[in-house]
């Protein structure tokens, strides 16, 4: 696997990680963040969500050392 790809990949995880406080804090403060639906931006306040997206059991597929 090539550094780049390594790097890319632990890019996307921060990015997801503050969309997800993002959402959390507009959610908690009645806040509404703008979504592409359907070829045009709609405004909509965030559900949290509540299920995990890796199991405990989940295996990486990228090695972190």
């Amino acid at each position: 696997m090539s550094m780049h790809n390594k790097y890319a990949i632990i890019g996307l995880k921060a990015l997801q990680r503050a969309a997800e406080k993002v959402a959390a804090d507009a959610k908690k403060n009645n806040y509404k963040i703008p979504v592409w639906n359907n070829g045009r931006i709609v405004f909509k306040i965030p559900s949290v969500p509540t299920e995990q997206k890796d199991g405990p059991d989940h295996k990486s597929s990228v090695d972190y050392r």
